[in-house]
């Protein structure tokens, strides 16, 4: 399996809502690549993304799509910058059912949720060395999503 760059996945993300006429903003896009980020890593034991998400106050975040994606800007699947996730047919299912069952969700109830006691958000954040913009654990990570289906 391959690891993608997490710009490019919020870039799918956004391409795919835009494509069902779903509206996404950044905190929504943040939370639903945190969903793909864990149920690769429960069903796969694979890191999807190139980089960790980080226990921000507002939840899990993947720091460099902050950046590095105009949310503002419309994107189409057919775009030639995502050629490389569209022929994954593993990634592109699961971002689909993603997309279908999780971003009908607000912002506001996508963040109470990943924020929820026992989440991995939960546990890093209360660990006694904790710092804003740590890596959340991989290993909560993975435990969390096992008990959950997309």
């Amino acid at each position: 399996m391959t690891t993608y760059d997490s710009t490019v996945v919020a870039k799918y993300l956004l391409a795919l809502a835009y494509k069902k006429g779903i509206v996404l903003n950044v905190t929504k896009v943040q939370k639903l690549l945190f969903i793909a980020y864990g149920y690769f890593l429960a069903r796969y034991n694979h890191v999807l993304l190139d980089e960790k998400p980080k226990a921000w106050p507002f939840g899990p975040v993947f720091p460099k799509t902050r950046k590095g994606v105009d949310f503002d800007k419309v994107i189409e699947v057919s775009d030639d910058s995502l050629k490389e996730i569209a022929g994954d047919p593993a990634v592109t299912e699961a971002l689909n059912k993603i997309i279908d069952n999780y971003a009908p969700f607000s912002a506001t109830q996508l963040s109470d949720w990943s924020h929820m006691p026992g989440s991995p958000w939960d546990k890093t954040t209360k660990e006694t060395s904790f710092t804003w913009n740590q890596p959340i654990p991989n290993e909560y990570i993975k435990e969390y999503f096992s008990e959950i289906e997309i």
